[in-house]
């Protein structure tokens, strides 16, 4: 092979020096340029011949004191300056600031005279963008970090915290400075508890073997306050994958650790009420399964909850009773409401349990109807009480309408015999005795009313009145023909007590009787009327006639009749208020009664 000539030699070694990806320049005593390669021109935006014998001032006005500075260094000191950052500002909005690395070797002759500098120049602009970015970057997720309200931080592979956000330091009333450089549990949030403590160095061996850890956890806060945290411990990795730290994380759950403890208790009370309870508690999904059953329904049907649940609900039911779940699920799912009502269940002996069962509609939280809440207690032995009472109740009704039916008829035949008797006296010994079998009769019309009916407590003072103004027209208007008798009262089921009703029913018979007798003479026209009024809980009944009205100076009592003296004790009977008007047009007298007395006279 031939040697490569010299000017070969240059050109190979030309060539190579402009393939390099950095900048090479070589510089004389003087400071002028006296070699660059492509790269080094191309750093500067500059032709090779516009930079080529000129000073570094020339083509390099913003950066030669810099540059300057170095390059003397070198050539008084015969020492190299290696990697050093040369920095330019922006020319203008629309340039980028520049960015060198430098490094500056003396360049001697053989004999050791000083010929330059020999510069090597990296680019650096696009790592120190890269490097700000990335600091940009840094800078803008620690001041989100610092502006969550959940607990970051950084520690080392041992524990060692090297950076917090502000909220877990606010919260704790400490700085930075009081934990960096700390073993993670020897900080202020952890240092309270040697239990927490020690859970927290176990989750940090953990984590560094490459779990990631994460409960609900206690730390001390400010002023000895404690607070729940949902705690994270999680492994850093870099691009290999190993890991580099460890990044403990946390949000305040203390609110909702508060609510969970309140709900947890609320359910354990739930359960005791339920599992203490009397009653049956049963609950059911829409399709009629059994989902919980408590001791009381063991107790009232035999199966325990392990028998019951996930069965049927019709397993209980008699078979004429198995139309009613069906019915029951389709008004639950529908949301309607369901009366309490009285049932029959089957025991698991087989025997027939008589149940009051309540049902109520299960719901989510969004309202959904789910199932049936289901409370059932046995009513085995007051059914058994109920028809007993039921039996001699109807026993003693039975008795009672024969009582009232026999003394209705003794009644009346204490009034057929002063009937018979009347025929054999005197006329004004007739009249007496007519009077008192109009008293036999209305005492009789009370009895025949109970005994026809439902009540035989009570009698409806409308149809009682009705009937005793049809007796009183045939007994006592016979001689007094042109005499009307008449009812003021709208159709009402007022009723009246037995024990006010017979002396209220007597009190209207005089009052009618004595109208007749003595506001008319014989054949005069006239009418007596029964007012009946009720306001509240005051109850009117007012006879009046437009007769010739009562004698100047009337008072009850005071006269020698039967009548007179027997209203004011009946009114008085009655608690009532006996009020007497009258005028040349006629009398009204009227009885007033508290519906509300409490106090009952026996109406013996």
């Amino acid at each position: 092979m031939h040697d490569l000539q010299s000017n070969e030699i240059e050109q190979l070694f030309s060539m190579l020096m402009d393939v390099l990806p950095i900048g090479i320049a070589v510089i004389g005593p003087d400071l002028h340029l006296r070699y660059i390669n492509d790269r080094h021109a191309e750093l500067n935006h500059c032709p090779k011949d516009q930079q080529i014998g000129h000073h570094v001032r020339d083509y390099l006005p913003l950066i030669a004191d810099q540059i300057e500075a170095k390059l003397r260094f070198v050539l008084a000191t015969d020492t190299p300056l290696l990697r050093q950052t040369i920095r330019a500002a922006a020319a203008d909005e629309h340039d980028v600031a520049a960015h060198r690395l430098a490094s500056y070797y003396p360049w001697n002759s053989a004999d050791g005279k000083r010929k330059g500098v020999l510069g090597l120049i990296q680019d650096a602009t696009v790592d120190d963008f890269q490097e700000q970015i990335q600091q940009e970057s840094q800078q803008r997720l620690l001041s989100v970090l610092d502006n969550l309200f959940a607990f970051v931080g950084v520690l080392e592979l041992d524990g060692t915290l090297v950076n917090a956000n502000r909220a877990p330091l606010e919260a704790a009333g400490i700085a930075l400075s009081d934990v960096i450089g700390k073993k993670f549990w020897d900080c202020h949030w952890w240092s309270f508890s040697p239990a927490s403590q020690a859970n927290l160095q176990a989750a940090i061996t953990r984590c560094t073997q490459g779990q990631s850890v994460r409960c609900d956890v206690q730390i001390r806060l400010r002023g000895e306050a404690l607070a729940w945290i949902d705690f994270m411990l999680s492994p850093l990795r870099d691009g290999q994958g190993r890991i580099t730290h460890l990044i403990p994380s946390g949000i305040d759950i203390s609110q909702r650790h508060a609510a969970e403890a309140a709900l947890h208790r609320s359910e354990e009370q739930l359960r005791s009420v339920i599992e203490s309870s009397d009653d049956a508690i049963i609950t059911k999904s829409l399709d009629g399964i059994v989902t919980s059953w408590n001791p009381a329904a063991e107790n009232l049907l035999g199966y325990t909850a392990q028998e019951a649940i996930g069965q049927p609900m019709t397993q209980f039911f008699p078979p004429a009773r198995l139309h009613e779940e069906k019915e029951l699920l389709d008004k639950i799912a529908r949301g309607e409401k369901i009366a309490a009502f009285e049932t029959e269940r089957i025991h698991q002996s087989g025997r027939i349990v008589h149940v009051a069962v309540t049902i109520s509609p299960l719901r989510d939280r969004a309202g959904s109807v789910i199932g049936a809440c289901k409370l059932a207690r046995d009513i085995s032995q007051q059914k058994a009480q109920r028809d007993m009472l039921e039996q001699a109740l109807s026993e003693k009704t039975a008795l009672l309408h024969e009582v009232h039916h026999r003394v209705k008829n003794n009644l009346q035949i204490v009034s057929s015999l002063l009937n018979l008797q009347a025929r054999k006296v005197a006329p004004e010994v007739a009249r007496v005795l007519a009077e008192s079998q109009g008293r036999i009769k209305a005492m009789a019309l009370i009895h025949q009313l109970l005994y026809e009916s439902h009540n035989m407590s009570e009698i409806n003072l409308y149809e009682f009145l009705k009937k005793l103004l049809n007796l009183s027209a045939t007994l006592y208007s016979a001689d007094k023909h042109s005499v009307k008798l008449r009812l003021h009262a709208h159709p009402s089921p007022l009723a009246l007590d037995v024990q006010r009703m017979i002396p209220c029913g007597l009190v209207v018979n005089e009052l009618v009787l004595n109208a007749i007798k003595h506001a008319f003479d014989v054949g005069q026209d006239g009418v007596v009327s029964i007012t009946l009024t009720h306001t509240g809980q005051q109850l009117r009944i007012a006879v009046a006639d437009n007769g010739r009205g009562l004698p100047d100076g009337f008072q009850w009592g005071a006269h020698s009749g039967l009548g007179s003296q027997l209203i004011p004790m009946f009114v008085h009977q009655l608690q009532g208020e006996l009020i007497t008007e009258s005028s040349a047009h006629g009398a009204c007298i009227s009885v007033v009664l508290n519906m509300n007395q409490a106090e009952r006279h026996d109406a013996n």
